[in-house]
């Protein structure tokens, strides 16, 4: 048994499984409170020793249920406790989990399922097996679907998940295997072709963990919200094994519509989001200001003073004017409190992943004295890649390189990186794994990065580059963010491929756009009308400031009805599908060109 404060570094030395590492937090800490879940109306806790009770019981049914060490479990639960239930009793019986996105299209679940050749499913209820209808009928390796609260279903292979008896379990400790032993297949978002499953050993997730510990320690005082899906890379490694490791809790959160009642209740100190999480809070205060002529002033000054305040930590602003600083004391520190009461008024960190997140928002989260920290990483790099302290953190940058990682930057501006954390390969695919991962073990990430002073910047994803008739180069990432900073655009995709200047997709906030429609004049027009376009155009060029002329969007295809997973047009972690949507609006692109 290691002592709790070692418990990190022997996850950093890649010496234990991710069941050891849930065994000795249990013989450590066995009555400290692990997870948080609302159940019949009210918020539960349960305590690593409980915890550990549900695990032991899964391990029954999995080591009775005709498995081999190496087969394929498939979690399909939403985030909860029978979810890290499973994984770890799972992976305690030599198993190998896929985490599968409950939200995900009925093509692209089975297609997971297909390919990894998962034997064995656990889901929470019949009906979501059901909601698959006839894609589950192909899936060839697939003998058992346990449902945890029953239900019926015309699928043969689906059973209620057989509850061990009460009598005490004898489960066999010797299956822990070795830290080398794959873990996980973590699938790829897919947004240019079918999802691949990402290979992970236990030391890379725990080396992950422990490493982003080192930079930013938690500790029981700690309680995480569970907002991301566990079946993303970032939520599995950061809001889950990080936690375990540093015994900090875990609540999960109810709902996107339930959370900021949920913030409210349960004051989380640590929050893991992507960005739109960040942008929405910021429109919401925005709109609950622009009530009130004072409110809006106020909290103008204050995004005004406070971001001079953060700038002057980071060592870029040394003189403040006099005004500035009293205008805090007195009133600025008083709106910033009541912004951060929104997210339960405990927070100390917030972390930032998956897309870039705009200037705006940023610097809005930096004013109210909300430390958000802004990461890198990928699934294939299991999948932190940097990070930065509280204090070191720049809102232009993703951090440094994690301890005991290296980066390199190659052809293109390419960023390189290789770390104990790269997947062990592709699952079944060598050829795609040998195109990204060369025999020293370096990562190529696909993305376009620069390195200065040690601090990591993200230039965009060289794949998505667009090469414009003219000859230029575009980068659409830093538009898209520009684009959605604006309160109108929900969701944003740029194009302009051999075409001769950047053209984008938006989908618009309905409510915000018909009240905007109106004060423009033009509440009844199609929103696709030259006129409405224009006044688009007109309204969003002062956002691309930065971007350089010849990228700059000259005009826009507006949709009403957001993109969804049932689409295709976004991902599980809501990217856009860029080809896809390009063929989608295929006509009406053409029509702005001609």
């Amino acid at each position: 048994m290691v002592e709790s404060s070692s418990l990190i570094e022997a996850a950093f030395s890649q010496k234990l499984t991710i069941p050891e590492a849930f065994g000795n937090r249990v013989g450590l800490t066995p009555d400290s409170p692990a997870y948080l879940q609302f159940e019949e109306g009210a918020w539960r806790a349960l305590t690593w020793r409980l915890v550990a009770e549900r695990v032991d019981r899964r391990r029954f049914a999995f080591a009775h249920a005709g498995l081999r060490p190496g087969d394929r479990v498939a979690i399909f639960l939403p985030n909860c406790i029978d979810w890290i239930v499973t994984d770890l009793a799972a992976m305690s019986e030599g198993l190998v989990t896929v985490p599968v996105y409950t939200r995900d299209s009925a093509a692209n679940i089975c297609h997971v399922l297909r390919d990894s050749r998962t034997a064995l499913c656990v889901t929470d209820r019949a009906e979501r097996w059901n909601g698959l209808g006839p894609d589950a009928d192909d899936l060839p390796d697939l003998k058992t679907i346990w449902s945890l609260t029953g239900g019926d279903s015309a699928d043969l292979r689906l059973a209620p998940y057989p509850e061990p008896p009460d009598k005490e379990l004898a489960v066999r400790r010797d299956r822990f295997g070795s830290p080398d032993d794959l873990a996980t297949l973590i699938y790829t978002s897919g947004t240019t072709g079918p999802p691949k499953g990402v290979m992970l050993a236990h030391k890379s997730l725990l080396w992950n963990a422990a490493a982003v510990a080192r930079v930013n320690p938690v500790t029981s005082d700690d309680r995480f919200l569970s907002i991301l899906p566990l079946a993303h890379a970032f939520e599995r490694t950061l809001g889950y094994v990080c936690p375990m490791l540093g015994n900090a809790q875990v609540a999960f959160a109810r709902s996107v519509e339930d959370l900021a009642e949920d913030m409210q209740e349960l004051s989380p100190t640590v929050m893991l989001a992507v960005p739109r999480l960040f942008e929405r809070a910021r429109a919401k205060a925005l709109a609950k200001a622009g009530r009130s002529v004072v409110a809006r002033k106020l909290l103008e000054w204050t995004e005004f003073a406070g971001w001079h305040r953060q700038q002057a930590a980071e060592g870029r602003r040394v003189a403040r004017p006099v005004w500035e600083r009293v205008f805090w004391l007195l009133l600025g520190q008083r709106v910033a409190t009541r912004v951060r009461g929104a997210f339960g008024g405990r927070i100390r960190m917030m972390v930032c992943g998956g897309a870039p997140l705009s200037a705006d928002t940023s610097r809005f989260m930096a004013a109210m004295e909300m430390p958000l920290l802004q990461g890198y990483g990928l699934t294939e790099a299991g999948p932190a890649v940097t990070g930065s302290t509280i204090d070191e953190r720049r809102s232009d940058s993703v951090g440094f390189a994690l301890p005991g990682s290296e980066l390199a930057i190659g052809d293109r501006q390419e960023l390189f990186v290789r770390s104990p954390g790269v997947m062990m390969g592709y699952w079944g695919k060598p050829a795609a794994t040998r195109e990204v991962l060369d025999d020293e073990g370096w990562l190529r990430t696909g993305d376009a990065a620069e390195v200065i002073e040690g601090r990591v910047y993200i230039r965009g994803r060289i794949k998505d580059i667009l090469v414009l008739s003219t000859g230029e180069n575009v980068n659409p990432t830093p538009i898209e963010t520009a684009l959605l900073a604006d309160p109108l655009i929900d969701q944003a995709c740029v194009l302009g491929e051999g075409r001769p200047w950047c053209s984008a997709v938006v989908v618009v906030n309905r409510k915000a756009f018909q009240h905007w429609s109106a004060e423009v004049g033009m509440a009844d027009g199609n929103p696709n009308s030259g006129d409405l376009r224009q006044a688009l155009v007109n309204r969003l060029e002062p956002r691309m400031d930065g971007i350089p002329p010849y990228a700059r969007i000259r005009n826009f295809v507006v949709e009403t009805s957001p993109w969804t997973l049932e689409s295709g047009l976004i991902t599980p972690t809501l990217k856009a599908k860029r080809p896809r949507i390009a063929d989608r609006y295929g006509s009406a692109l053409d029509a702005l060109y001609e």
